[in-house]
């Protein structure tokens, strides 16, 4: 009896350490393709008129990934189903968004980008049920970060001219924006690590990893991105801060904040009151640069069909023939440079319709009171141990 237990044992460590190797290498695959990708120096061609994102060799590199997902999937299939059914309002959204296809600006682009979609989101909750450790995650992402970093940074010294473009460096990415939400990522995953309490050297390429990264961010000028690594920290903090203490202490913080907040918007309404300026002086000349062209364009598109919308990603670089963006005389119509809103809510109004926005937003609402509870429930990391994927969180919300 006690040779079989141990027989029975060892085949369920087994069973675990190949799980956690296959999917550290499915996950290391992801994130290398993902981040790093191919490049093609190429910026010459516009963005916009173009068919289809998805080339052939992207489609069957995902295609490969999730194969090799199958037998991790197999593995461990009572956890994928249980996460699969927990995230119940995610999964409700992407079916809304795969019926939208069929109503869409340009079907075939969209039935093809919503069935990837649908493989990310497979391949996503398969790592989450089978990595053993999330400092992993972290790594990973912070890794595949830093070569894209390293490369742009060679390009940049062989080819300054291509690299560094009018509105900032681009590196090998297809704009700055790009760059910025490259160097962003791996800083969001690089801060975490130094948590674990590394040992020395380690610790150390990890700094220099966060150096480069961040000034690679400073001079692709993304603003948006650098503001989200400049409030992060402190947001994170303060929700520690309200998680981790007494209700009336919690309450007092968040009053206070409110309090603050609403003092000086009343200060500079008096302070405009009392120069004789409008309050909304300030902000009559700003164009978010030229963003606000797109967003007014957006808000019209988005009137012309209201409730079910273009249909997902059924908007940019699709068919020139019915995109919207390329019918206007404004110059986006004409240069053709631009494939989002660069605002992911109008983005999503716009091919979702009302239904998919607040279906969306309540995803995201959901999203924060789960980080809000991840927060509240997690501990300091102890490098000594594991930090297993927390996975169950979502069904224990529901």
């Amino acid at each position: 009896m006690a040779e079989q237990a141990d027989s029975i044992l060892g085949r369920n460590i087994q069973q675990t350490d190949w799980v956690s190797r296959l999917s550290t290498i499915l996950l290391c695959c992801m994130m290398l393709f993902s981040i790093v990708s191919v490049p093609d120096f190429n910026r010459t061609g516009t963005v916009a008129a173009g068919t289809d994102h998805v080339n052939p060799i992207n489609r069957f590199v995902w295609l490969g990934l999730l194969s090799m997902a199958l037998p991790l999937i197999r593995a461990r299939w009572v956890q994928v189903l249980r996460l699969m059914k927990a995230s119940w309002l995610l999964i409700g959204l992407f079916l809304y968004f795969t019926c939208s296809t069929t109503w869409a600006l340009d079907p075939a682009i969209s039935t093809r980008r919503v069935m990837f979609a649908w493989i990310e989101i497979i391949l996503a909750v398969t790592l989450t049920c089978t990595m053993r450790d999330r400092k992993y995650l972290l790594k990973y992402i912070f890794i595949s970060c830093m070569v894209a970093a390293i490369a742009d940074l060679i390009v940049w010294i062989l080819m300054p001219g291509y690299a560094m473009t009018s509105e900032g460096l681009a590196g090998v990415q297809s704009q700055k924006n790009v760059t910025g939400l490259i160097m962003m990522y791996g800083l969001l995953a690089g801060g975490p690590l130094l948590l674990y309490r590394p040992p020395k050297r380690e610790r150390y390429r990890i700094i220099a990893g966060i150096v480069l990264l961040f000034l690679l961010l400073l001079a692709s000028r993304s603003k948006t991105c650098l503001g989200i690594i400049l409030v992060t920290p402190v947001t994170l903090l303060l929700f520690i801060k309200l998680t981790h203490s007494r209700m009336s202490l919690s309450v007092a913080i968040i009053v206070s904040l409110l309090a603050i907040f609403t003092c000086t918007i009343f200060g500079y309404f008096l302070w405009c009151e009392a120069e004789n300026i409008s309050p909304f002086a300030l902000f009559q000349d700003m164009t978010f640069t030229s963003r606000t062209d797109l967003w007014s364009f957006m808000l019209e598109e988005i009137q012309k069909r209201p409730l079910f919308g273009a249909g997902f990603y059924s908007f940019w670089s699709i068919d020139p023939s019915v995109q919207p963006s390329l019918k206007t005389s404004m110059w986006f119509g004409s240069e053709a440079h631009i494939n989002e809103a660069h605002d992911g809510y109008l983005d999503l109004l716009a091919t979702g319709g009302a239904i998919g926005f607040v279906w969306g937003m309540a995803v995201i609402v959901r999203t924060f009171v789960l980080a809000i509870d991840a927060l509240a429930r997690t501990s300091r990391p102890n490098p000594a141990t594991p930090t297993v994927m927390s996975y169950p969180l979502a069904e224990l919300s529901r």
